[in-house]
């Protein structure tokens, strides 16, 4: 969140730094004819559009990476995860998401909401990974010995 928060202000820096170069640079006269205003405001356009454009697309690439490393971490752990693409546009859940920075990131110590505080799992330590050594050593003891039993029983059948 905190990176986001960073990145839109640059890009909003960026962006009121365009309209300060017009007025730097091209307003310099008392008066304008309509095509002068015109040309400057296409201009200007061109240039919010191209830097806005930019920093939407380097968001988009930062998210897919992201997203990258997080599925790259739940395939090592074999963990299944799916997404319900409707929720992006949930415009309940992006309030959520509004009012969490909200109060995360204001100077005043505004407590979050009910709905914002989620239970939150534990971090596995390096503990996790024997663990899930047991559980597959455990889960492989399990159907060795399902195995002999199927084989004594289809031996006694064919008897």
């Amino acid at each position: 969140m905190r990176f986001a928060r960073f990145k839109r202000g640059l890009c909003l820096k960026t962006v009121d730094s365009c309209f300060q170069d017009l007025k730097d640079s091209r307003l310099v006269e008392e008066t304008f004819t309509v095509d002068e205003v015109i040309d400057m405001l296409d201009g200007l356009r061109t240039v919010v559009h191209s830097e806005v454009e930019s920093e939407l697309i380097n968001t988009t690439y930062t998210n897919v990476l992201l997203l990258r490393q997080l599925f790259s971490q739940a395939e090592k752990w074999y963990l299944k995860l799916q997404t319900d693409v409707s929720e992006l546009e949930n415009r309940e859940l992006l309030e959520q998401v509004a009012e969490f920075e909200k109060s995360e990131f204001t100077s005043s110590n505004k407590k979050p909401s009910a709905d914002l505080i989620k239970p939150k799992l534990a971090p596995l330590n390096e503990g996790g990974s024997e663990l899930l050594n047991k559980v597959r050593t455990c889960l492989f003891m399990w159907l060795r010995s399902m195995t002999i039993l199927l084989i004594q029983l289809n031996w006694i059948a064919v008897q």
